[in-house]
């Protein structure tokens, strides 16, 4: 296996009438999923798509998103997933920055690109995935018909180009992460080997497909082995996700934190048949110590800890026998990754110390930012990916992610950070919620600020918060500011958005680095 399109070729041979993908009443085997991908790769190279030619896609998840990728990667083309999520001008940044030949749309979107479309730079091939495609082209099915379904005859270089994925963009325009062939299957076999996946799994994906943790830490390792998987659509209903577990006999899936926090405070949890489900992934941001109690007392299965970035790839994990006694950490480097935590003047950060986490970009790595030198030479130095995260060195080489560099607070010169205050607060039984960010002090340049999200029922005040962290850390570190919220803003992969909250007590002052 030596490219992306080999996964869908090759188990369309393994396993031809085996299920592949699942969403409601859609199935597709993997020879039923290859064909459409064979005429969809001969559609696209009809419009002329070769070799790096970019292929963009905007819509929620459905299964098309699966076949658009693996057409585009037979094609050797390069796959652009858009955050569903994007305003017009951000749409437009998108497009004018990739420049993709072509762009597959959900029906939800045909008004947003019909409003963008005049600040396209360049002409785009347009195709509706259902439904009319008002005046923007023609549609999916369209382009698929009369196609031959034989497989391309396209030579791939597995280092060439695969996909560029965007960054949230919280500190400016978002960056195009562009990461080859080679580098993705690297990835997915890390996440097999370590994750225990095996050709029986049928895996639920909640997550969003634009998104690398749907499509590439889901969908991807899961048909790699030749396992179901079983597509959730747009949001995140409780209700719904815990029916499809006990439905369709779910035996693995990723959520992130706040998707466990929501999930094991359901007043109906209990009630679902969840004995199928022997593995949860869990990552994207930490997870408090209390909602991972929690959701391993009501799940009963194997919990796996990932870490990584869209520009590193997934390069750690915290498996179910290290949740015995090491859970409080975050891992250690998968078999196929390397991994550095150095101080700043980049020696190695010895045991018991914080350091900033460098990941080496051979092997997982991404080639770099498309269209970006500068930033990529500012985050890619001497072959080490910088990723700004702050971790503390543990024993037997597993580390503790503390937080970002961004988000630590500096307060009368020392150095707070945020993750040790959320645990504590997360702790308190009335908080289902929180996020802690810096905000101006006059006297001591930054003080501490907590955003929380009440449990029903519970009248908590800002003293009832300052006094149960008093109790328990250091009085430098308790709040000085408690906000309650009806809800913490988040980006597509549920990670919560500090610098939305942060930025509005930083207007008209210099923002911290």
């Amino acid at each position: 296996m030596q490219t992306i399109g080999d996964i869908v070729r090759l188990n369309a041979k393994r396993y031809p009438e085996k299920k592949a993908l699942m969403m409601g009443d859609d199935v597709l085997t993997y020879s039923q999923l290859n064909r459409q991908v064979n005429q969809l790769a001969h559609g696209l190279l009809s419009l002329g798509v070769k070799h790096g030619d970019r292929v963009a896609i905007l819509a929620f998840n459905c299964i098309e998103c699966v076949t658009v990728q693996y057409a585009v990667a037979k094609c050797g083309g390069v796959i652009v997933p858009i955050n569903f999520r994007y305003k017009r001008d951000e749409l437009i940044y998108a497009i004018n920055n990739s420049s993709p030949k072509a762009l597959f749309f959900g029906p939800e979107f045909a008004s947003l690109i019909e409003g963008a479309k005049s600040g396209f730079a360049s002409p785009v091939h347009m195709f509706a995935l259902s439904g009319d495609p008002l005046a923007l082209g023609m549609t999916f099915g369209k382009l698929l018909d009369g196609r031959s379904t034989s497989e391309p005859t396209v030579s791939i270089d597995p280092p060439s180009p695969f996909l560029i994925t965007y960054t949230s963009g919280t500190t400016g325009d978002p960056k195009g992460v562009l990461a080859s062939h080679a580098a993705f299957l690297n990835i997915y076999t890390g996440l097999v080997l370590e994750g225990d996946v095996r050709n029986s799994e049928v895996t639920l994906v909640t997550l969003p497909l634009f998104h690398t943790g749907g499509m590439h830490a889901l969908v991807q390792p899961t048909l790699l082995m030749g396992g179901t998987a079983v597509i959730m659509g747009k949001g995140f209903d409780p209700e719904k996700i815990l029916d499809a577990v006990e439905r369709y006999g779910i035996t693995m899936t990723m959520w992130v934190p706040t998707m466990l926090a929501i999930l094991v405070n359901h007043p109906n949890v209990t009630k679902y048949r969840l004995s199928s489900l022997k593995k949860i992934w869990y990552g994207s941001s930490a997870i408090s110590p209390t909602v991972l109690e929690a959701s391993m007392g009501v799940f009963k299965t194997g919990f796996y800890q990932w870490y990584g970035q869209t520009e590193t790839g997934m390069v750690s994990v915290l498996r179910p026998e290290d949740h015995m006694e090491r859970s409080q950490f975050t891992g250690r480097e998968l078999f196929n990754a390397d991994l550095r935590i150095v101080d700043e003047e980049g020696n190695d950060t010895p045991a018991g110390e914080v350091g900033e986490i460098i990941s080496a970009q051979k092997t997982l790595g991404m080639i770099g930012y498309y269209n970006l030198p500068e930033a990529t030479q500012k985050t890619v130095r001497n072959g080490w990916i910088h990723t700004g995260d702050l971790a503390r060195v543990e024993d037997d080489g597993f580390f503790t992610i503390v937080d970002r560099i961004s988000d630590m607070i500096i307060s009368g010169a020392e150095n707070i950070y945020p993750k040790e205050i959320e645990d504590t607060i997360s702790s308190h039984p009335g908080v289902l919620e929180v996020a802690v960010f810096g905000i101006p002090d006059e006297i001591y340049g930054e003080s501490v600020c907590a955003a929380i999200v009440k449990k029903e029922g519970y009248p908590l005040t800002q003293d009832d918060i300052v006094n149960y962290c008093a109790s328990r850390i250091s009085s430098y570190k308790k709040p000085k500011r408690v906000e309650f919220k009806n809800e913490l803003p988040k980006n597509a992969s549920g990670k919560i958005t500090k610098n939305v909250l942060r930025d509005p007590f930083w207007a008209g002052r210099k923002k911290r680095v």
